[in-house]
């Protein structure tokens, strides 16, 4: 086992939007669910889709990075649950992690870390993509969340 680790974004659905009856009948079919033909008040929609997660972003033993989610987001807590990011947090991650890949010394000033070993540069790489790609989607109603698994 190790430390597994999530960027996700949430958009939350209006209710019974009929734009929708093509997804919702996607997902019928692919699930193997068919909604009754008797339903109180003949009710169309009974399999309403509500919300639509998306992964952005995944890290494995990622250290520095969960102890800066820990930190700057859990408030300390690291108990698994997902938290909410708000587009502040992502901006000063973003500026935190440009800073890092200019000056990979100054690494110690924003991420915690076991050990000496420096931060791996790929990882700042891949990373600075996946925030600017969440803040996108910020931009454009998600909401963002991250969660790590042990």
């Amino acid at each position: 086992m190790g430390l597994d680790m999530y960027l996700e974004a949430k958009l939350h659905l209006p209710p019974y939007d009929t734009g929708l009856a093509p997804v919702r009948e996607a997902i019928g079919r692919a699930i193997g669910y068919t909604p009754p033909t008797e339903k109180p008040d003949n009710d169309a929609t009974l399999m309403e889709i509500t919300g639509v997660t998306v992964r952005v972003g995944y890290w494995r033993k990622f250290d520095p990075l969960h102890q800066w989610f820990v930190n700057n987001v859990q408030e300390g807590h690291d108990d698994c649950r997902p938290a909410y990011i708000a587009p502040d947090v992502l901006t000063d991650l973003e500026e935190q992690l440009d800073q890092v890949s200019d000056d990979p010394e100054s690494a110690s000033e924003h991420f915690v870390s076991e050990g000496d070993e420096p931060m791996d540069e790929g990882e700042i790489d891949y990373t600075l993509r996946i925030v600017v790609q969440a803040k996108q989607l910020q931009q454009r109603g998600w909401d963002i969340y991250y969660r790590a698994s042990w």
